[in-house]
């Protein structure tokens, strides 16, 4: 057994050697082609990102590297322990190469099959950072232990550590551990605790992976920092008692600082983008000047609307925060954003970006339904019955618990009548509504009767980004186009990207014009808005707009739009606490929209623009051609409409509908009301 150990030893020593050799017989080829290690001074990253408004003159924000020297001898012992202990714990016995790290590397990479695990010292991975490309290939892990065998020729250990800890990547910006310490814990490097050295110590490894900016990364971070601690106790840098505390100090997320921001919730957006066009790259790493979309002009007024409407909820219907949209339908560009009434407010949790998070949208999620149906040939003058009905154990309510009878299509929309709501609902064949919702960016909403008829009056939960681009298609006379923050990039002088807006047809022509019609009609929404009308007119301009709110209170909506530009606004509580019964979205929502685009018409940010009108539509039917009353009776709009076929033939079977019996027997209950009130008035 011996002699097998002897000679595997042996054997390995004798690889390390023809290795060694064969390292430095490159070296003497490959010399003149290296760069020279002169490190000390040298440009370690990018001057990263600069974004700009649509003008391409507002510097919205820069993301770039923080940077802050430390010397030597002002840097903790703990600090160089800690990071000894998580990168190379023989840092100071080496010459440049670990041959142990060497030995590990290859056998694990024999054993995994592919090139994964290199056995990198500090110099190393310094010599990587400055030097060489991240791939991983044989030649460059060759260059990379040339060079470190150079530097460790040409450096003490001091001045390699001291530029290591200065250079190296600690996420979020942040380059050298005196930035990292002042990022993450807002503390001078003598006033870090040893737990928090230990954090420090562990981003490096994968900043992606380890930085606290999520809990995701916490839990991974816990572990490598207390691995770091036990290494550190068991070699006897630290003691048993320190190791304790340290382990149980609590990890929090890092505050983010975007100081000097402007319109932060966009810029944020921005930047997710940005890592999705440039994926496993460090955004600070990159050399980019980024034109957005954004219109600085309305971005201002965007943000006093919002900031003095939620200041008004929060008195009066106790909803402290608000968010704006303001999009160009014919190009998708997002010209405005506000995410929250205050970015930095936590206790609105001001960071939380509303327009790209779900909510329900109540009643604004309606006019949907009626594009559905539309599609189908339904004209404006078919009569809904607006009557209490029982739709098979689900019983809505209207908003101002009256109940109007007979009620055109153009009429239920524009006072957003509920009952009629769920039965278009219905005649537009639910699974086709729900497939406009998906083409309209809404793709995660699931199979409507997870959420019942309800649906219908919006309790599935959208993103007002994607309930938007409905509402641009409406103003883009039914066509959608794509949804951009960017108008294009440059690298260096080079043009590496420009938006081209994709646009395809999601309604008609004919559909489009109908519902704007109804949304426009000032009149046909007198009955709903009553007191708050005068915040639905813009003198010289066609508006076009819908409101809703949960049944709770708990969110508040507008989409307000002309041909020119779309506007959404909400207004509630981040976490979802409802408002008081007074917060509907007539008070809490509309204002803000109106002091919005009343302020932008004022100062010509819109361009004046009307609604082309819809063609007449004449189908001789009953109720779809607005007579409900046959031969001195009535029914339901399913005995004479197959769902199937609407403009076909009537049916033989109206009962074979499921919710048939449920309509008609409501219908006909109202209808002997009516009969009686007819008779009592005669006979006065």
């Amino acid at each position: 057994m011996k002699k097998i150990l002897f000679l595997i030893i042996k054997i390995g020593l004798i690889i390390i050697f023809l290795f060694l050799t064969f390292v430095l017989f490159l070296a003497i080829l490959q010399n003149i082609y290296l760069p020279t290690p002169n490190i000390l001074g040298e440009k370690i990253i990018g001057s990263g990102v600069e974004v700009y408004d649509r003008t391409g003159k507002i510097l919205l924000y820069k993301i770039g590297a923080r940077k802050s020297w430390v010397d030597y001898d002002n840097i903790p012992q703990n600090i160089i322990r800690a990071t000894l202990a998580a990168e190379d714990l023989e840092f100071f016995n080496h010459r440049g190469i670990s041959i142990r790290g060497i030995i590990r590397s290859i056998y694990l990479n024999l054993k995994e099959g592919r090139l994964e695990y290199g056995g990198s010292t500090i110099t190393q991975q310094l010599v990587r950072n400055i030097f060489l490309s991240p791939e991983k290939t044989i030649v460059r892990k060759i260059n990379e232990i040339i060079l470190a065998l150079t530097i460790e020729r040409k450096y003490t250990k001091e001045q390699i550590i001291t530029y290591y800890l200065n250079s190296i990547y600690y996420g979020q910006g942040n380059l050298g551990i005196k930035a990292a310490a002042s990022y993450y814990f807002n503390k001078k490097l003598n006033d870090l605790t040893l737990g928090e050295i230990a954090v420090l110590a562990s981003i490096p490894k994968s900043p992606a992976l380890y930085a606290p900016i999520s809990q995701e990364n916490i839990v991974r971070l816990k572990k490598r920092r207390n691995y770091i601690l036990k290494r550190m106790k068991d070699i006897g840098w630290i003691e048993e008692n320190d190791y304790l505390i340290a382990i149980k100090e609590e990890i929090k997320i890092a505050p983010s600082k975007y100081a000097g921001i402007i319109a932060p919730h966009f810029v944020i957006e921005v930047i997710n983008k940005l890592k999705e066009m440039f994926p496993q790259k460090n955004l600070e790493e990159l050399e980019l000047r980024v034109i957005t979309t954004l219109n600085y002009d309305l971005q201002k007024i965007a943000e006093k609307a919002v900031k003095e409407g939620a200041a008004k909820n929060k008195l009066k219907y106790g909803g402290s925060n608000a968010a704006l949209m303001a999009i160009d339908p014919k190009t998708g560009e997002i010209l405005s954003l506000v995410g929250s009434r205050d970015f930095f407010d936590k206790e609105i949790e001001g960071q939380v970006n509303v327009p790209f998070r779900r909510r329900q949208p109540g009643s604004a999620f309606k006019p949907i339904s009626y594009a559905a149906l539309f599609e189908l040939g339904y004209p404006l003058e078919t009569v809904i019955f607006d009557v209490p009905t029982n739709f098979g154990g689900y019983i809505p309510r209207n908003f101002d618990k009256r109940f109007k009878g007979p009620v055109t299509l153009k009429k239920a929309l524009a006072e957003s009548r509920n009952v009629p709501a769920v039965k278009v609902f219905y005649l537009a064949i639910p699974e086709r509504v729900v497939d406009l919702a998906r083409k309209s960016g809404m793709n995660y909403l699931q199979d409507w009767k997870d959420y019942g008829l309800s649906m219908a009056l919006g309790t599935a939960e959208v993103r007002m980004a994607d309930l938007i681009r409905f509402y641009g298609a409406l103003a883009n006379d039914g066509e959608i186009t794509d949804q951009s923050l960017i108008l294009r990039i440059i690298q260096g002088n080079k043009l590496i990207y420009q938006y081209q807006p994709k646009k395809e047809r999601l309604i008609s022509s004919q559909t489009a014009r109908i519902i704007n019609d109804i949304l426009s009609d000032v009149d046909a929404r007198r009955g709903l808005f009553s007191a708050s009308l005068p915040l639905t007119i813009f003198p010289g301009y066609q508006v076009a707009l819908k409101t809703g709110t949960t049944q709770f209170y708990q969110d508040a909506w507008v989409f307000k739009y002309t041909p020119s530009i779309v506007i959404g606004v909400w207004a509630g509580n981040t976490d979802g606490k409802r408002m008081n019964s007074l917060g509907a979205s007539l008070v809490a929502a509309l204002p803000i929209s109106y002091q919005f685009l009343s302020e932008a018409i004022k100062n010509n940010l819109v361009t004046k623009a009307n609604f082309l009108p819809p063609e007449k539509r004449i189908v001789e039917k009953p109720m779809l051609n607005s007579q409900w009353l046959v031969n001195g009776e009535t029914h339901s709009i399913l005995y004479y409409v197959n769902r199937n076929d609407p403009l076909g033939p009537i049916p033989d079977d109206p009962k074979s509908d499921p919710q048939f019996h449920y309509w008609e027997n409501a219908v006909q209950k109202w209808f002997m009301t009516y009969e009686q009130r007819t008779v009592e008035s005669e006979d006065i």
